[in-house]
């Protein structure tokens, strides 16, 4: 009789930090900058798929604004302030697993 399989979904996002969580967890991820800059972006990055690049998750234009991306995969975002950008999930899901990238810019 075999051990059974766990899934953990692991993502990592910007300032070298990562979350590691088990799947049906909740993942909520922050990013924060100290400029004025209006627009921020979360993209993910797949282990298995290093070479087609990044896919954008959400995006923000501004202040409590956030639009889904080409694939947000269930994940809801809060931009409570200009330099701040808040990703969540309720239930993470083993397709959620890579890294995560926080974006910002003019």
């Amino acid at each position: 009789m075999g051990l059974p399989l766990l899934y953990c979904v692991v993502i990592f996002f910007s300032g070298n930090r990562h979350l590691i969580t088990e799947k049906g967890q909740k993942v909520k991820m922050r990013c924060e900058h100290n400029t004025q800059d209006t627009q921020m972006f979360w993209y993910q990055q797949k282990p298995e798929s290093k070479e087609k690049g990044l896919v954008l998750i959400l995006y923000s234009l501004g202040k409590n604004n956030a639009e889904n991306g080409d694939d947000p995969q269930g994940f809801k975002a809060q931009r409570p302030e200009i330099n701040i950008f808040i990703l969540s999930k309720p239930s993470a899901e083993p397709r959620n697993s890579g890294n995560c990238i926080s974006e910002f810019s003019v």
